[in-house]
């Protein structure tokens, strides 16, 4: 058996935590993920030295952001508050995980946030991150570790945004490529009722119908085997815009991303991932 055709292993999750309302919805979602599967949640905090680096210089300042007023960083205020924080978080993944009754352990590392979070992901199936952090000034748009982990190549990564939580339908965009290829193996192992009449949406990215068709043909290779109920639809380009509205007429409660695909320009996939209101699962 390929391995296209072989069903997605999933032993260990990682979520990312840091008390923000993404990151707890993502929380929700890995611990989901982990009593389906039976897999150990890992759940990391990082510490963010760069944050500690800055506190350690006299010209940085806080501006308050409602009352405007401005007060240098008080570095040991700052432990204080990041070991509150940490103490909180690992209380909450606690609470959260006990009632789901799945195997977890937690950790609290110090360090840059996104080559933490990379190197714990990388012993990992799947990396669970909520769409951004605190950050209100960038509200609505992605948070620098969801950014940052766009370009890397370590397997699945779940984004969720703060009310979002994992659903049915299940819709994947293929294109044919190798990486669309794992994508759509990936989709159709995550659906929740594989022997229920609940189909797996396909969007087929093809200009031409004559494409689309060798597609459909394919995808039905690499899904025939499994049983699976597929419904096949064509996606003419990735538009944000006309993909949304697909996704609203569908019902879509996850999209599946072929991150690196040639297809999915960088800016087309970011402002896919800021704009949809649903869970999108991140191949990479």
């Amino acid at each position: 058996m390929s391995e296209e055709r072989q069903a997605l292993s999933i032993e260990r999750i990682l979520v990312a935590i840091d008390a923000s309302p993404h990151s707890l919805a993502a929380l929700e979602a890995a611990v989901d993920l982990a009593a389906r599967f039976d897999a150990e949640l890992a759940g990391i905090f990082v510490e963010d030295e760069n944050l500690l680096r800055l506190a350690g210089r006299p010209s940085v300042i806080e501006i308050g952001i409602f009352t405007a007023t401005r007060r240098r960083i008080d570095g040991e205020e700052l432990e204080r508050q990041m070991r509150v924080q940490s103490r909180r978080v690992r209380r909450i993944f606690t609470l959260t995980t006990e009632r789901a009754h799945v195997r977890r352990s937690f950790r609290v590392v110090r360090g840059t946030i996104l080559s933490e979070v990379l190197a714990a992901a990388s012993e990992a199936d799947v990396l669970v991150l909520g769409q951004a952090g605190w950050s209100l000034l960038r509200r609505g748009q992605l948070g620098s570790t969801v950014r940052g982990i766009l370009p890397e190549k370590f397997g699945l990564a779940l984004i969720l945004k703060e009310g979002t939580c994992l659903g049915e339908p299940l819709v994947v965009i293929y294109d044919g490529s190798p990486i669309a290829k794992r994508a759509l193996v990936a989709a159709d192992t995550l659906r929740r009722q594989p022997d229920e009449d609940q189909a797996l949406i396909v969007l087929l990215l093809a200009e031409e119908r004559q494409r689309a068709h060798v597609l459909q043909g394919q995808a039905a290779s690499l899904l025939g085997h499994r049983g699976t109920v597929v419904r096949y639809r064509t996606l003419r380009n990735t538009n944000v815009v006309q993909l949304t509205d697909i996704l609203h007429t569908e019902g879509c409660g996850m999209l599946v991303l072929p991150a690196r695909s040639a297809a999915l320009q960088s800016s087309t996939l970011v402002a896919l991932l800021e704009h949809l209101e649903l869970p999108v699962l991140l191949v990479t």
